[in-house]
């Protein structure tokens, strides 16, 4: 059994409209996303309900990475 991540991301301090992505790995703190061409910081990640069979349901916080 795939386990298959449903990922509700919401941008801390930003315009970003945030997104929900089915992923395949769970998302870890400190972990890098990139949201149609900009990468943020995963800072917190909680589940949001029990899994679902092979589904789990996480809330991921997202800030922005700094500008090179």
């Amino acid at each position: 059994m795939t386990e298959v991540f449903k990922v509700s991301y919401v941008v801390r301090g930003s315009d970003h409209p945030g997104a929900i992505v089915n992923v395949d790995e769970r998302p870890g703190v400190g972990d890098r996303v990139d949201l149609g061409g900009r990468v943020f910081t995963v800072l917190e990640v909680f589940e949001l309900i029990p899994p679902r069979g092979e589904f789990h349901f996480l809330h991921v916080t997202l800030q922005t990475e700094p500008a090179k």
